[in-house]
């Protein structure tokens, strides 16, 4: 009889381990609007890889809002350059939209991937500080001492956002991102940059 008990106590707290697992992963909020979030990232990566332009720019008018607040500081980096240029850039939701399509424009391929690294629900349950690293490249012409050569440029990014909560949907409305640039001449453009002492000397400076 004793062991039936205890056989009947082990179910029931294997039920309760259960119940608690389910409710903190599909019930508990911030978990909820964790995934959410996580979500809004994997999306605009999905769209990103349909390289459909209009797509992309109708996606970023859906998740940024009127208000939001975008800056980009732009590290550039060659192979052997000590001090690299940074850019400081602000936008506001139509520019960055803009800024966004103009760059695929030039592009002959591209990818990007987000992840979420950090995630503070603030008290209203209505909107989240998130911090998340992308990856992206992009395949096009970069110019090295005037002279056009095919490039894949990589970039990886650390931002910090504002994200605001409304019934399933997760808008945008300030983003900061950090983020670090370099091209690299692809395979078979080697002979456009030895012929050009001044290419050569640019893309290693």
């Amino acid at each position: 009889m004793l062991s039936s008990y205890k056989y009947i106590i082990a179910l029931a707290l294997l039920f309760l381990a259960l119940a608690g697992g389910g409710y903190y992963f599909y019930i508990y909020p911030p978990e909820v609007l964790k995934r959410q979030t996580q979500k809004s990232l994997d999306e605009f990566a999905q769209v990103i890889a349909t390289k459909d332009r209009a797509k992309i720019s109708d996606y970023l008018k859906n998740l940024l809002t009127e208000q939001s607040k975008i800056k980009l500081e732009v590290t550039f980096y060659a192979m052997m350059q000590k001090n690299s240029p940074v850019i400081s850039q602000d936008f506001e939701k139509s520019s960055f939209i803009s800024f966004i399509d103009n760059t695929l424009y030039s592009l002959n391929d591209y990818y990007f991937n987000a992840s979420l690294e950090e995630f503070n629900l603030n008290i209203d349950r209505k909107s989240a500080d998130i911090t998340f690293s992308a990856t992206a490249w992009g395949d096009g012409i970069s110019y090295f001492g005037g002279t056009s050569v095919n490039s894949r440029t990589s970039a990886d990014s650390h931002c910090q956002a504002h994200v605001v909560f409304n019934n399933k949907q997760t808008t945008l409305d300030m983003l900061d991102c950090k983020v670090e640039l370099v091209s690299v001449p692809k395979s078979g453009e080697e002979d456009k940059l030895r012929n050009n002492p001044e290419a050569l000397k640019e893309l290693m400076r």
